[in-house]
């Protein structure tokens, strides 16, 4: 234990089950944004807990927290940690609705609920006060004994009203669903609630003052202060050369990576060649997997060996990655690829995919053939993402790629199987597969592109990618001339809430319904134009986007609106099925 009387601060490791229980009682400080953890957060979080029990890790590690103690003896303001601390427990109230076993549901909900006891000075509370946008809902729903059941039966009613896919409701919901679906597959819940209870825990930090409690976050939490992977990786790979003069140059070789990509981008370089060293899903820290298994097992040298690799890589990185060069005598073939890895860098919300192509090019070196790779590296990560694929699923799928390299003689050995190439080394819940020589399978793993809810799918960044790759395939990419970054916003031509100027004698209710927020109806603008259009008649909207400063939208795949006289069900039906075609075109075998 640390302990400082000055400021007040101890901190300790502890298990969830003394941290859940009637020493702490939880609420969220005014100052904290709300919750905004997704998908992807909470699948990681479950599989890493199970992963670690499966393995038979005596202890799962959930990181540090900060907690400032308020005046009554056992309450505290969650610092740092909120996203944690509120996942863990939407986790047990969905465990806890889904059981049987009497004992765990009461457990369970003696973890979210402090009894009353005037003998210990207790007051009856709910482990946690969540977010004020958010406290009725867990009064409601998170609390009360079958509520997470009731929470999404409601939800897919539409009875519980959200903005969109960023709103904490949202959040909630996902959360509530993941956790309902991992839990239903789970074989033995009862281990695992007792592995969660008694074997995971975290480093609380705890001080009675706001202001350490701030200055604690801002230290832990700001960019710089704390030590990362790369400073110490760097500390401990020069400290093995013990010539001055080779610790010399590797020392400005680490330099010269470091002002060439930025700190930041070192940080995921050094992440990324964990990833094809080890080609598994990160299960501890970057830094103790380097130690505990790159270097112990001799995946890489420390020192030189070391060094060089990653100046290797990070060169690989700023050149085909950061700046989406390749060396071709075809124009078109380059700005093909830099568009493309462009889009893909600003566009796909996950980095998963880079990995292999950096292994591909530092493998091979072969200008010629790295487009080609992307071309197919690029169709398996968008249908994966298309058919929602989980955090693990889609790590063990793209790691496959890293194997079939190490394996393969020649690039083109790659590029003929890396959409076929199917070996697993774990079998079952992480050996999901699409056959890309099925077209049935890509058409079922793009199925989301009939959804009525298309545009807001992903948080909207889907729409946004297809929209934009389409684009890409329809311009002359000898001439094209665009980066596609900067502001660009999704349209819907039939607006999300027409006003009285015709629309709503275009199209009924049901129809609005079930088609403003379709592919067919969804079209790209510059950030300038949006906002002009919105609501307009078609005609009028029409002028807005090609005609207004005789300039025409950027976007091929909105030009084309131009030819359409009226905007009605059938032209509407029509663009989408057109669009829904040239896709399952763009992403088949």
């Amino acid at each position: 234990m640390v302990d400082s009387k000055d400021s007040k601060i101890k901190a300790e490791e502890i298990l969830l089950a003394n941290l859940f229980s009637e020493n702490y009682v939880f609420q969220m400080p005014l100052y904290q944004r709300t919750f905004r953890w997704s998908k992807d957060n909470f699948e990681q979080l479950f599989e890493d807990i199970t992963d670690a029990m499966e393995s038979k890790e005596e202890q799962y590690f959930l990181g540090s927290i900060i907690l400032q103690q308020l005046d009554s003896k056992n309450e505290y303001e969650i610092v740092d940690g909120q996203q944690r601390i509120t996942s863990i427990i939407i986790l047990m109230s969905v465990i806890r609705d889904k059981t049987n076993n009497v004992y765990l549901k009461e457990s369970l909900s003696n973890s979210l609920y402090q009894k009353e006891d005037k003998f210990k000075g207790l007051k009856a509370k709910y482990r946690l006060t969540p977010w004020e946008e958010l406290n009725d809902l867990f009064m409601e729903y998170v609390y009360k004994e079958n509520g997470t059941n009731k929470f999404c039966e409601l939800f897919e009613k539409k009875s519980i009203k959200y903005a969109d896919e960023d709103d904490p409701t949202y959040h909630l919901y996902e959360a509530i669903t993941i956790f309902r679906e991992k839990v239903e597959k789970s074989n033995n819940i009862e281990d695992f609630v007792s592995y969660l209870l008694q074997n995971t825990n975290f480093v609380y930090i705890k001080t009675g003052s706001l202001v350490s409690a701030i200055r604690l976050f801002n230290v832990i939490n700001a960019r710089g202060e704390s030590l990362t992977a790369s400073d110490l990786l760097k500390s401990q790979n020069l400290g093995v050369i013990l010539d001055q003069t080779e610790r010399t140059r590797y020392a400005k070789m680490w330099r010269n990576i470091e002002e060439s990509i930025g700190r930041e981008e070192l940080e995921k370089v050094i992440a990324f060649i964990r990833t094809i060293k080890t080609k598994e899903k990160a299960k501890i820290s970057i830094y103790e997997e380097y130690e505990n298994k790159i270097f112990k097992e001799k995946l890489l040298n420390k020192g030189p060996e070391f060094i060089s690799y990653l100046n290797n890589i990070s060169d690989v990185y700023n050149e085909k990655i950061l700046e989406g060069k390749i060396e071709t005598n075809s124009k078109e073939e380059k700005n093909k690829y830099r568009t493309l890895i462009n889009l893909m860098n600003i566009y796909i919300p996950f980095a998963d995919w880079i990995p292999p192509l950096l292994l591909f090019y530092h493998k091979y070196k072969d200008e010629d053939k790295i487009l080609p790779f992307l071309l197919q590296l690029e169709k398996k990560v968008i249908v994966e993402w298309a058919s929602k694929f989980t955090y693990t699923e889609r790590i063990t799928s793209l790691n496959r790629i890293i194997k079939l390299i190490d394996r393969s003689n020649s690039p083109e050995e790659v590029i003929a199987q890396i959409l076929s190439f199917k070996e697993d080394d774990k079998k079952g819940k992480d050996a999901i597969f699409i056959d890309f020589l099925d077209k049935n399978a890509i058409i079922n793993g793009l199925s989301i592109l009939d959804d009525p809810q298309f545009y807001f799918k992903f948080g909207g960044k889907f729409a946004k990618y297809i929209l934009l790759r389409l684009d890409i395939e329809k311009s002359e990419l000898g001439n094209i001339n665009k980066e596609y970054n900067g502001i660009i916003s999704v349209e819907h031509i039939l607006p999300q809430n027409p006003d009285n100027s015709g629309w709503k004698e275009l199209f009924t209710g049901d129809e609005r319904n079930e088609w403003t927020n379709k592919l067919g109806n969804l079209v790209l603008l510059s950030g300038r134009k949006n906002s002009k259009a919105r609501n307009f008649e078609f005609q009028k909207k029409k002028d807005a986007y090609f005609r207004a400063n005789e300039k025409m939208t950027d976007f091929i795949i909105t030009r084309e609106i131009d030819e359409y006289p009226v905007w009605n069900l059938n032209n509407l039906k029509k663009r989408h099925e057109d669009l829904k075609e040239e896709i399952l075109k763009l992403y088949s075998s």
